[in-house]
């Protein structure tokens, strides 16, 4: 068997293609110029419409730019396939023409010439014209013209893959003029050089086996343009009086055109889903794991390509178990009552992330639950900040402890659980003066310290308050009595009672201490502290820092 070469110059490839790329430019330009009221609109190679480019220059002309949508989206149902099999032609010829009707106007057909500018332009131009009021109002063949050119077509070769005798429908197929353009030369030269694997794979298993083999490939056309094919070899080479070989051919580039297309539209899909900033996750209806993009693996700290990130279990254990099961039920709504729903949860290590599930059932066409799709989107930083203005809103800024609106509302929060509740009140001794004298940074250094000696005397339940300047309130709660609620109190006060050594010196200090007690629900909030306060100023009149109960 002999394979010889393509023998076409590179320079003459690119000579033909600009030969043609100028051609196509000419045509738009006429085209342009016979219609000036046509309609126009630019496509991408994936046939979705997109922005005219200022380079084609058509100033105030009627373009579409109805952005995202596909030219065969425009069209009426019945006039798609219409179009759908001029997109084909445009692919392999460059340019194509169609009658088409828009679904904003299914009344009137429209001539439809598609050129292909990408080499200029980066686009598909799509001009669109009714040619006059008579071809508006008449009804085209139902059907578009059917090209001519045969589907089928068969030649026969000899046991070298030399060509001996071809029909005239193989003439007409790869567009050659005469049959001494195919006789004699080997039919494996006129094959695209990535299939010519297939060929003789297709080849040596037929001459060894005998049998019919098939082999889906691309041949050379007479215009050096691409014809998909597929050709089956029939072996009848031990034929008494010559033998030789039958090639069938039947042209399939429609289908592989569609293929094509379609494996755009799904390499273009791909991309998108793995650029877009939130992590995806399908299930089929039997809960096994469909599909994850690569940022969701990210979100969960993952690692791609491993097998365990394969599994919906390994994705829930990094969600804890509380947000697992919310998970799992917002899983479970989706498929049994096709419900939507957003599950909020926290992730584990190694890094803690706060995460959004937008749980969505996956519907077919018949209405059946065939899945689900979660969007995953990352909420750590909108959280922590949102943590952040509640936590300012709610505390002091010196010292952290809660604010008085704060520090009220857990006060009333605790009564209206029924609990019983105690109220400290705490005043510090002197602390003016020491402000006053060495500084108000002293101050602010003593009113942290004083702050870290009342959380260490405090109960883990209990909750710090500052009302202002030096005055605390430390709300119990679950206090038993008015008796340990003092003991609280007292506690509070010998923490509070000492030295604090200070940048500026060291000080002596000691705090006023009033205690008030609710023992029954329905308590006035407001009331209680004013009974603290009241206390507090009792103890501060005795001048020996000790805690004094409300009265009653």
């Amino acid at each position: 068997m002999q394979i010889v070469g393509d023998t076409t110059t590179s320079h003459e490839l690119v000579d033909e293609e600009r030969r043609r790329a100028a051609a196509r430019r000419g045509a738009a330009d006429a085209m342009l110029r016979e219609h000036p009221d046509a309609l126009i609109f630019a496509q991408s190679a994936e046939g979705h419409i997109v922005p005219v480019p200022p380079s084609l220059g058509l100033g105030d002309r009627r373009v579409l730019e109805d952005e995202g949508r596909t030219g065969v989206d425009l069209c009426v149902a019945e006039d798609r396939m219409a179009v759908v099999k001029a997109w084909v032609e445009l692919k392999d010829q460059g340019i194509a023409e169609v009658s088409a009707r828009l679904r904003s106007d299914p009344h009137t057909w429209r001539q439809v010439k598609m050129i292909d500018l990408r080499d200029t332009h980066g686009v598909i131009l799509t001009i669109g014209w009714v040619s006059s009021a008579e071809e508006a109002a008449a009804e085209p063949p139902a059907e578009q013209p059917v090209s001519s050119t045969p589907r089928f077509c068969t030649r026969r070769q000899d046991g070298e893959g030399n060509v001996i005798e071809c029909d005239d429908a193989y003439l007409q197929m790869f567009g050659y003029r005469h049959e001494a353009e195919v006789v004699g030369h080997p039919t494996f030269e006129r094959v695209h050089p990535d299939d010519q694997a297939r060929v003789i794979e297709s080849w040596v298993a037929m001459v060894a086996t005998k049998r019919p083999q098939m082999a889906r490939v691309r041949m050379r056309c007479g215009d050096e343009g691409w014809l998909w094919v597929d050709t089956t070899y029939h072996n009848y080479l031990a034929e008494n009086g010559g033998g030789y070989v039958l090639a069938e051919c039947i042209d399939v580039s429609a289908e592989m055109a569609a293929q094509e297309a379609l494996q755009d539209r799904e390499a273009l899909l791909r991309r998108l889903v793995e650029e877009l900033p939130d992590g995806l996750l399908q299930l089929d209806a039997r809960h096994q794991l469909a599909y994850t993009n690569t940022r969701l693996l990210e979100l969960l700290a993952l690692p791609a390509g491993d097998s365990a990130a394969s599994t919906i279990e390994s994705l829930l254990a990094r969600c804890g178990a509380d947000g697992a099961a919310d998970l799992r039920a917002a899983v479970d709504a989706a498929l049994s009552e096709g419900a939507a729903r957003d599950v909020e949860l926290e992730t584990g290590a190694p890094e803690p992330r706060r995460l959004i599930f937008k749980v969505l059932p996956l519907l077919r066409d018949d209405g059946v639950v065939g899945g689900v799709i979660a969007s995953v989107q990352d909420v750590t930083d909108s959280a922590r900040a949102r943590e952040e203005l509640e936590r300012q809103a709610s505390s002091d800024p010196l010292t952290g402890a809660h604010n008085r609106t704060a520090i009220m509302a857990e006060l009333r929060a605790e009564i209206e659980s029924g609990s019983p509740a105690g109220v400290v009140y705490v005043d510090l001794d002197r602390f003016k003066q020491i402000n006053d004298t060495l500084g108000h940074a002293a101050g602010d250094e003593l009113l942290l310290e004083a702050v870290a000696r009342l959380r260490g005397a405090m109960r883990s339940e209990d909750v710090l308050g500052r009302l202002g300047g030096d005055e605390f309130m430390v709300v119990l709660r679950r206090v038993a009595d008015a008796q340990a609620a003092t003991r609280a109190a007292e506690r509070i006060g010998a923490a509070l009672r000492g030295s604090y050594e200070l940048s500026a010196g060291t000080v002596e200090l000691t705090a006023s201490i009033g205690v008030a007690f609710a023992g029954r629900p329905g308590a006035d909030a407001e009331r209680l502290v004013e009974r603290a306060d009241e206390a507090m100023y009792r103890s501060k009149r005795g001048r020996r820092g000790a805690a004094v109960l409300a009265r009653d």
